[in-house]
């Protein structure tokens, strides 16, 4: 399938040592062909004068998050090198990134024999950012921008890499990641003679952590009755527990890679009540009552993290190496109806900050404050939130 502006972004450069990184932003299917060449584009051909290499995505694919280093070696015997694996015809060139006036482009197109018409753009990353068409990348024609895939900063560094990995919300969004990668404020740079990457025997260091909500084809109970979560729109009708039908403000959506301590929380059918499996992010709340919840926590009902609910047989943990989220955002933190389970709604606060976007905060923060002018800090959650603990004992009491 074809790829998108941004599906893999430039996370480092290294001129003096023929090196570059990219970290995927998507899933890459095995058997992609991605071309990758420091020559020029005019708007509408490459001059066809520089370095050109084919990679085929190996077996198994790339998977969101995953950071890939290139190794390019220079003539004679030019190659290059993908630290991911996969095939690589180098068709054309000397293997050099030149440390001024400089560029590298990924990007997808059609072959016959060693020439190559681009037909999708992917990224580009460049040392340049005020210099003609040779010099500086011109974007005419490929869909590429500075907040899509276009890494351009001006210089003439020999040496820039995304350092800003380690402030990243964990697990990160596709859509949080390419915004931080775009900023160069993020970007550390480095220029002179000999070798200028700080880096402890070359290389890169980014790391990339993985990406609270309801997977993709999730049912929730609207006027119309149950709909696939990602078919919501906002100002839809959303059932509640208790308010009936309350219109989305706001909806967000999300790609996570959700692998190891980023796990998500599978509910087989029937385990809480659920007529189909569910799956949900570790965070999310799932409502409990009965006689149990009244003796232990002296409420009717409780709301507990679904990671906290595993038991490792109809209640496990889920893992994939791309899983589709979507947040629903209410006036109020509501109980809504998802696969027949009674589950919470996105709740505005500290814990969503680490689950989504700075701007998708600000976007719902936005639209919650028009539906509840001066409200915002009066929001209480729709019933008590027990602590992972609290949770884990529950179950252990109740369930073992």
């Amino acid at each position: 399938m074809p790829l998108s502006p941004g599906d893999l972004m430039f996370v480092g450069w290294d001129a003096d040592s023929e090196d570059v990184a990219f970290v995927a932003t998507s899933n890459i299917a095995a058997g992609e062909i991605i071309y990758f060449t420091d020559d020029e584009w005019n708007g509408s051909n490459f001059l066809g004068s520089e370095q050109l290499f084919e990679w085929t995505v190996p077996a198994g694919g790339v998977s969101a998050g995953t950071v890939v280093s290139i190794d390019m070696q220079p003539s004679p015997g030019a190659t290059a090198t993908f630290s991911a694996g996969g095939d690589v015809d180098y068709i054309r060139g000397g293997g050099q990134l030149a440390t001024s006036n400089e560029m590298l482009w990924a990007f997808q197109g059609d072959r016959v024999g060693n020439n190559v018409t681009p037909t999708d753009f992917v990224a580009v990353i460049a040392n340049e950012a005020d210099g003609g068409n040779t010099q500086t990348p011109n974007l005419s024609g490929t869909g590429l921008t500075t907040s899509n895939g276009a890494i351009i900063i001006d210089g003439d560094e020999d040496y820039m890499e995304f350092t800003a990995d380690d402030t990243l919300p964990s697990p990160v969004t596709r859509s949080a990641l390419i915004e931080a990668i775009s900023d160069t404020s993020n970007w550390t740079t480095a220029d002179g003679s000999g070798n200028s990457n700080p880096n402890p025997g070359g290389g890169f260091d980014v790391d990339v952590p993985t990406v609270v909500c309801f997977a993709r084809g999730t049912r929730i109970e609207t006027i119309r009755g149950p709909r696939c979560i990602e078919e919501l729109t906002a100002g839809d009708l959303i059932q509640t527990l208790d308010r009936g039908y309350q219109p989305i403000l706001w909806i967000g959506h999300q790609i996570a890679r959700a692998i190891g301590a980023h796990h998500a929380v599978q509910f087989d059918q029937w385990a809480i009540g659920n007529d189909t499996s569910l799956i949900v992010s570790k965070h999310h709340r799932i409502l409990l009552e009965g006689g149990s919840v009244q003796l232990m926590f002296g409420e009717e009902q409780v709301l507990a993290p679904a990671a906290a609910l595993i038991d490792g047989q109809t209640i496990r943990s889920f893992e994939a190496d791309r899983l589709d989220l979507f947040h629903i955002l209410l006036p109020r933190h509501e109980i809504v109806f998802a696969n027949g389970v009674r589950a919470e709604s996105l709740f505005l606060a500290d814990e969503a900050r680490k689950s989504i976007t700075p701007k998708q905060f600000a976007e719902a923060s936005a639209a919650l404050n028009a539906a509840l002018p001066n409200k915002v800090d009066q929001i209480q959650t729709a019933r008590p939130c027990l602590t992972f603990l609290e949770a884990v004992s529950f179950k252990d009491a109740v369930f073992a």
